[in-house]
C-alpha cells in the first residue's frame, strides 16, 4: 500500500512540474508579445520640435497674449529659422500673421525695441498729424520733407509712437508732435538719425 502511495506522489509531482513549466512558458510568450506591441499600443509623446504659432489671424501691432498663440510640434526640417518654441517676454507683431503661421524672432518686436539686427531711431515728423495714422507694426518709408523729397529709409517698421508726458492720442499734441520710433537695419540707423536732425522728415505708408 505504501508503494502505491509513493508512486502516486511522484506522478503528481511530475504532472505539477509540467503544468508549472507550461504556465511559465505561456507567461514568457505573453510578455514577449506585450513588449513587441508596446510601441504601437502605448501612447507616444508628440513628434517634432515645439513651435509657437499664431492661434488665429493677427494684425500687425498686436501685443501678443496667451490667447493669441499656441505651441504645436512640427518636424525639424519644416521648422523655419528663428522659430520660437514658446511665449517669451511681452512681444508685439511687426506684421500680420495667419492662423497656424510659425512665429519667428524677426516677426516680433518688444514695445520699445525692434527685431534682432535693427536699431531704433526716434523721428519727429514734420506734420504731427501723420503720427495719428501710425501704430506699432506699420511699415513706412522715411522721406526728407524738403524740396528734394529724398528717401532716407525704405520699408522700416514703426515700433511705437511716444507722446509727451500726460498726453494721449485723443488730445492735441504739442507743436513738436509725438516721437515716432522706427526699427531700421543697424547700419542705416546713424545716417537716418543724422538726416532727421539736419532737416524735417515725414513718412509714407506702405
Amino acid at each position: 500500500m505504501q508503494l502505491f502511495e509513493d508512486l502516486f506522489t511522484r506522478l503528481n509531482a511530475l504532472v505539477s512540474g509540467h503544468r508549472l513549466r507550461k504556465a511559465l512558458a505561456a507567461l514568457l510568450a505573453l510578455t514577449a508579445i506585450a513588449l513587441a506591441l508596446a510601441p504601437v499600443l502605448l501612447p507616444r509623446g508628440p513628434s517634432g520640435e515645439p513651435t509657437l504659432v499664431a492661434a488665429r489671424d493677427l494684425s500687425a501691432g498686436t501685443l501678443l497674449t496667451a490667447a493669441d498663440t499656441k505651441v504645436i510640434h512640427i518636424p525639424a526640417e519644416l521648422r523655419p529659422a528663428g522659430a520660437l518654441s514658446g511665449q517669451g517676454p511681452e512681444r508685439m507683431l511687426a506684421g500680420a500673421a495667419r492662423a497656424g503661421e510659425p512665429l519667428t524672432d524677426v516677426r516680433l518686436v518688444s514695445p520699445s525695441h525692434g527685431p534682432p539686427g535693427t536699431s531704433t531711431v526716434p523721428l519727429r515728423l514734420a506734420d504731427p498729424g501723420v503720427a495719428e495714422l501710425l501704430h506699432p507694426g506699420t511699415r513706412v518709408d522715411v522721406v526728407a520733407a524738403n524740396e528734394h523729397r529724398r528717401q532716407l529709409a525704405s520699408a522700416v517698421t514703426v515700433v511705437t509712437v511716444v507722446t509727451s508726458a500726460g498726453e494721449s492720442r485723443s488730445r492735441p499734441h504739442s507743436a513738436k508732435g509725438p516721437l515716432v520710433l522706427v526699427a531700421v537695419p543697424s547700419e542705416a540707423a546713424t545716417p537716418l538719425a543724422s538726416a532727421a536732425l539736419d532737416g524735417p522728415v515725414t513718412v509714407t505708408l506702405r
